[in-house]
């Protein structure tokens, strides 16, 4: 059975590991809310409820990218690899809402995705020195802060804290555009929640999509972080 893929340098890149361990998963989600600052994101998409958003991003077939902080104003799309306990503690804790769409790892990467860097704050300008756009989008600083002499004045990439390896962040220079077929779940906050949907989509573009969106697997997690559903076991198995 031939598992390699195509690639656009003529090579064939074999197929991901994957892996049955409790603290490595094979699915990327992004969420579609976050508590906290953002960065260059578009207005009319941060007048979207969390909800209107992952709704807009099925309907479109496309995760729009943007700037993010370190990206040098290079667009990207952010994921997590983030596995089930940490996903249901960053929404019981309030940085994450239960609203999100999953994708395998194999999916992502053959989208151009792929994990980021992290680099040291006293690596970090070296670093981006060094590495070209986009590749440069991927790297992410690690650094606890610093504080100066007196007599001193420190940058930023020194001074302020950076520590994010908790969410295992992979990122896809600009759009991430997808088929539903290529969805391998949903998270959504209530067991109605897709039905109530399905009944839009079948008003907006017929029977046919509103099945297609009818299969895809939801995962149900409620504000407080508890699993209320997941009827294919795709995620919480």
């Amino acid at each position: 059975m031939d598992c390699s893929v195509s690639h656009p340098d003529e090579m064939r890149v074999r197929q991901l590991r994957t892996y049955d361990l409790p603290d490595v998963g094979d699915h990327l989600i992004h969420f579609t809310g976050r508590n906290g600052q953002r960065m260059a994101v578009g207005p009319e998409i941060l007048l979207l409820s969390p909800a209107d958003r992952l709704m807009r991003i099925l309907v479109e077939g496309r995760i729009r990218a943007f700037p993010t902080f370190g990206t040098s104003g290079a667009a990207i799309v952010a994921l997590t690899e983030s596995t089930q306990p940490t996903v249901r503690k960053v929404i019981a804790d309030g940085p994450h809402v239960p609203f999100g769409i999953g994708f395998s790892k194999q999916t992502v990467f053959e989208k151009n995705g792929g994990p980021v860097l992290y680099v040291r704050g006293d690596e970090w300008e070296d670093a981006r020195s060094a590495l070209p756009v986009p590749l440069r989008s991927r790297l992410v600083r690690f650094w606890p802060g610093a504080d100066a002499d007196d007599d001193e004045e420190l940058p930023d990439h020194l001074a302020a804290e950076s520590q994010w390896l908790h969410e295992r962040e992979w990122r896809v220079p600009g759009d991430l555009s997808f088929n539903w077929d290529e969805v391998a779940f949903l998270i959504v906050p209530t067991l109605d929640w897709q039905a109530m949907h399905t009944q839009q989509i079948e008003l907006w573009a017929g029977e046919q999509y509103a099945s297609w969106f009818r299969s895809i697997p939801a995962v149900v997690i409620d504000f407080g972080g508890n699993v209320i559903h997941d009827g294919s076991g795709i995620w919480t198995a």
